[in-house]
């Protein structure tokens, strides 16, 4: 039941997800136009100067070109501040570290596009900006240095050859050690191409990615492929602001992916103004950028910390003057004030003590059994040491079951014959888990009920504040306790009956085997209950124990088929006692029993089939057909409410 619930949840949120995604891209293109800004790095070091670097790209992902220091609006802690907006790369130049995968994988076409890709972004850095070529496998070379020569980056680019393992992280720590040679005021960044699946690195990832986020270089990295360690990637392109995780599912589209990443590192901007706040260190600030275009507001926010030294120093604290000393002070006695506990937390441990005590006497009423249940329990104990299945008893069939049987029993005393038999029954369906008999069922959901109880009405008298609650959590509370192990009994009796006839065919063809090999219908029996684990197998042991113990063939077998519940067990046992009373070679019966269930079997299978797609069609005009609606018309609902809206 459980699993079927799990499905059933899993089902709707797949069913639900495109629609969400479909509303929340609606609702961004109606807010912002599709125009997207994004601050890669932020420098508070010299307070009250603030200097920021953002880049700002429209809906196909394209940077925004000609903004000035009119179009970007910044607010800090909502005071509008005056700010001067220029291109960054009239400001601070880039240092740009571009990371290449060369191992074997890359061998053939990906790795001449990516070579292609890679000189043609060296080529487009201006006469300001440097850039280094850093290739890896199995080890990492640094091939060019920070230069601001193109010439000698293509060349050393196009020096790279594919071969060996991948090791990502010891890449990334050699370009940032690299980038360390950049001058103070450069924009850093790091471009790593790959295609597979860190397998080499010396370097430990988690201090890799420290280092990175340390130094607030941004890295964008691209996915060669299908055989991508994602997760691992996004945290990469995560470690610093302003970094991007793009996937090139084939090495054509590298060409396009590395045009636009070097439009946008060339079209940043560089937004300076000075902090009008007079506030102290370490004080938190917020920053809002604001861009207006075609009648769209899109904004972005961002944080930093007043740093050390640079704030309002604080205001020094007057004088105090020192009281006049006190001779023989009397003693002042400190009494503590008296912790109260709530009446919910009182009854709980009330409850517990109880049932605690109700476990202990029972125990002490079953320490010493009978004489003859002693004898009986040594001759099951030592028939069960025969099977290699023995195991020794655990705690809760030694103390709680006893203690719940102890329980269990005054209830019994005064329950209808018939709901004790039917409850013997589903016990015995789903193989008498952990035990548990009619007394200890009945007594496991009386206490379970009692308890649910108690805690629904504290629950809901403290949720509702409302003493006129009570009643309802305690009647929730009863109900589900008594009806849920009914539930969990009828989930695990239906998994067994499922497990048995998965084993019965081949069980049944062990047994004929058997036979014709010789052996007695007891000692086929016995093949099968020592050779396999299921919960056919432990039937048949328990069957061979009663035929050891002189009971009749034919009532333990027709008990056996009771005891289960699975029909088509119920026939190989009518089949075997009718042969029995005829003479009618055994083998024969149990191939011919074996033949019909697979047959049963197969024919369940192609029921069950034909029936999946009405079954899939509630499902599909709930969940499915709304989210298409949504996806499909959603982008209208929009433009059609302001039209609407705009009728006189």
């Amino acid at each position: 039941m459980c699993s079927r619930v799990g499905r059933l949840l899993i089902a709707l949120c797949c069913a639900l997800a495109p629609a969400l995604v479909s509303l929340a891209a609606a609702g961004s293109a109606l807010a912002d136009d599709g125009t997207r800004i994004v601050v890669s790095e932020l420098d508070a070091s010299a307070f009250p100067e603030i200097r920021l670097v953002a880049a700002v790209t429209d809906a196909s992902g394209k940077p925004v070109r000609g903004l000035g220091t009119g179009d970007l609006k910044v607010s800090e802690n909502g005071v509008v501040q005056n700010a001067t907006t220029k291109l960054a790369s009239e400001v601070a130049p880039v240092a740009l570290a571009m990371v290449l995968d060369t191992s074997g994988s890359m061998a053939g076409r990906p790795i001449i596009d990516a070579k292609a890709a890679v000189s043609s972004l060296a080529a487009a850095l201006t006469g300001a900006d440097q850039g280094a070529i850093i290739t890896f496998a199995a080890t990492v070379q640094v091939r060019q240095t920070l230069t601001k020569d193109t010439a000698r980056l293509v060349d050393a680019t196009n020096a790279a050859t594919a071969t060996g393992d991948t090791a990502i992280y010891d890449a990334l720590a050699a370009a940032t050690a690299v980038l360390n040679a950049a001058p103070a005021s450069a924009r850093r960044a790091i471009v790593l191409l790959t295609d597979g699946v860190d397998n080499s690195s010396r370097a430990d990832r988690a201090t890799v990615l420290a280092a990175i986020a340390s130094a607030k270089t941004p890295v964008f990295v691209i996915g060669l492929g299908a055989d991508l360690d994602r997760p691992a990637l996004a945290a990469i392109a995560s470690a610093a602001p302003g970094g991007r995780f793009v996937e090139a599912p084939k090495p054509a589209d590298l060409a396009g992916i590395y045009g636009a990443l070097s439009e946008q590192l060339l079209s940043q901007y560089s937004v300076v103004y000075r902090s009008s706040a007079l506030v102290r260190d370490d004080t938190a600030m917020s920053i809002e950028l604001a861009l207006q275009r075609s009648g769209a507001i899109t904004t972005t926010s961002t944080t930093y910390r007043v740093p050390g030294g640079r704030g309002v120093p604080a205001p020094t604290a007057a004088p105090t003057v020192a009281p006049a000393p006190v001779t023989d002070p009397e003693p002042v006695v400190v009494v503590p004030p008296a912790r109260s506990f709530k009446p919910e937390l009182v009854g709980l441990l009330g409850a517990a003590t109880v049932l605690t005590l109700l476990l202990w006497v029972a125990e002490l009423a079953n320490r010493f059994p009978g004489r003859q249940r002693r004898r009986l329990e040594v001759f099951v104990r030592s028939l069960s040491l025969t099977s290699t299945h023995a195991k020794r008893r655990s705690l809760v069939q030694r103390v709680i079951v006893p203690s719940l049987r102890a329980a269990g029993r005054p209830i019994t005393r005064i329950t209808p014959v018939g709901v004790i038999a039917a409850t013997k029954e589903r016990l015995q369906h789903a193989g008498e888990p952990l035990g548990l008999g009619a007394a200890e069922f009945i007594g496991v959901r009386v206490g379970l009920a009692v308890a649910l109880a108690t805690a629904g009405t504290l629950g809901v008298t403290r949720l509702a504040d409302n003493a006129a609650a009570a009643p309802w959590g305690l009647l929730g509370g009863l109900a589900f306790g008594f009806a849920l192990p009914g539930f969990v009994v009828d989930a695990i009796a239906r998994g067994r009956k499922s497990a048995i006839r998965k084993a019965l065919p081949a069980a049944l063809d062990m047994l004929a085997l058997s036979a014709e090999a010789g052996l007695s219908f007891d000692g086929a029996i016995s093949q099968v209950a020592h050779r396999w684990d299921t919960p056919l197998s432990d039937e048949f042991r328990r069957l061979l124990v009663e035929f050891q113990m002189g009971r009749e063939r034919k009532h333990a077998l027709r008990e056996l088929a009771q005891r289960s519940g699975v029909p088509e067990l119920t026939r190989f046992a009518n089949a075997v006692v009718q042969a029995d009373s005829l003479g009618v070679p055994l083998s024969r019966v149990l191939y011919e029993q074996s033949s019909q269930i697979r047959i049963q079997r197969r024919q369940r299978a192609e029921e069950l089939a034909r029936k999946a797609p009405v079954k899939m069609l509630f499902p599909m005009v709930a969940l499915i057909f709304p989210a298409l609606f949504v996806v499909i018309l959603g982008p209208a609902v929009p433009r059609l409410l302001q039209s609407l809206g705009s009728l006189p």
